[in-house]
């Protein structure tokens, strides 16, 4: 049977890795939803964040997850959100109509579909990206689907228990297992006292992983929660921690296992360190902050960027505000044309309070010419570097 969460699909032949986003903001009966309100709906309310997270990350992972340790062979998404709305995949251009909305059966299927395709090869990766409602009590999180508070004396049949699907999962045939989970985990006293509810998904099967070789025997599985309380967004954009993960797989967390060898990799531990550092740029621009936070994890490469040097997120500032709009700024990586950071003559310039740029690992000079007068330059050397440089004039 096709599932309909599937969105792209490679021919690949030996390991691979296989990608499923799940993004759930429309909540049926929560404040807001479509159907009865729930009993215990704990006052949490609808959310445009999730869906677009899960489309940025399945867009990023098609389009730029190169891995040539294990190539992209499958992403699936699941998308729950107030106006449904077609996903184009950025590759071949095809819109996906009919996606599941978000409800329980249809995550269960979306999720046992992507873990069947991953269990063609014990050395696959596995990739899960969930955003939506998050709750926790103590170790155990509870992670709520569209149709969470259905039924009112067991509401939590629509939310997935964080423990057990784990314990399913460290069973199953992929060794490599990276998840993140994008909610928020603020306590509440009807998940401190239901902690055995919710759904697994899987069963922890004793003899799921049994005949495989030696070196894959164990299973290397890496969760990390983007938040030790909430998780932070803005309406109808990716949230913090999907724009740090988009960024630290890019190459912003990208390192050389062997100092010795012209091989950069990201690794788990990488994304853990600096997942971290870019959401809480973001979330100080607020007055708060966002730590990612994993309890225990494997450390494993998650991707393999090459002997070409990774892109580096550099943030370049002007201090003077009414300087932003005399200064042409540009970067002048060695061996390479200059990189335009800033140019207030062109008719699309908008003043900013930082520029981005990603720029490729190594030495770099920047300029900053005063347009009105061109003799007038300032120049700083630095070494473009992960997880990522400041530049300011």
């Amino acid at each position: 049977m096709p599932d309909p969460a599937l969105v792209h699909e490679g021919a690949v032949n030996g390991r691979a890795t296989h990608v499923i986003a799940i993004g759930i903001g429309q909540y049926d009966h929560l404040p807001g939803g479509s159907g009865r309100l729930a009993k215990h709906h704990l006052e949490l309310k609808q959310v445009s964040t999730p869906p677009a997270s899960a489309r940025a990350i399945a867009s990023w992972f098609i389009e730029k997850f190169d891995c040539t340790d294990r190539p992209l062979a499958s992403v699936s998404l699941v998308l729950s959100e107030k106006q449904p709305a077609p996903f184009t995949n950025v590759k071949t251009g095809t819109a996906y109509n009919s996606l599941p909305s978000g409800k329980m059966l249809e995550v269960r299927e979306a999720l046992r579909a992507w873990m069947r395709r991953a269990e063609t090869d014990p050395d696959n990766a596995a990739v899960l990206y969930f955003c939506g409602h998050g709750l926790s009590a103590g170790v155990q999180n509870y992670y709520l689907l569209r149709d969470y508070g259905k039924d009112d004396e067991e509401p939590l049949l629509g939310a997935i228990n964080f423990r057990n699907f784990l314990s399913g999962l460290s069973t199953k045939t992929p060794t490599f297992q990276f998840l993140l989970f994008d909610a928020c985990r603020s306590e509440n006293p009807v998940i401190d006292l239901n902690r055995d509810s919710g759904q697994s998904i899987f069963m922890a099967d004793p003899a799921g992983r049994m005949g495989l070789p030696p070196h894959l025997r164990k299973v290397q599985q890496c969760p990390i929660f983007s938040t030790e309380d909430v998780a932070l967004g803005r309406p109808n954009e990716p949230s913090l921690c999907a724009q740090a993960f988009i960024r630290v797989m890019n190459g912003a967390a990208a390192r050389k296992d062997d100092p010795n060898a012209n091989e950069w990799f990201v690794t788990t531990h990488g994304i853990d360190m600096h997942l971290s550092d870019f959401q809480n740029r973001e979330a100080s621009r607020g007055g708060r902050s966002q730590s990612a936070d994993a309890n225990s994890y494997a450390k494993f490469r998650l991707r393999r960027i090459g002997p070409r040097r990774p892109p580096v997120p550099v943030f370049v500032r002007v201090k003077d505000a009414a300087r932003r709009a005399r200064l042409k700024i540009t970067a002048e990586p060695p061996n390479q044309p200059p990189v335009l950071i800033s140019d207030p003559t062109r008719p699309d310039w908008q003043a900013m309070d930082e520029w981005v740029k990603e720029l490729e690992v190594g030495n770099c000079i920047f300029k900053a010419v005063d347009i009105n007068d061109p003799n007038q330059i300032e120049t700083q050397q630095d070494v473009v570097a992960p997880s990522q440089l400041d530049v300011r004039f």
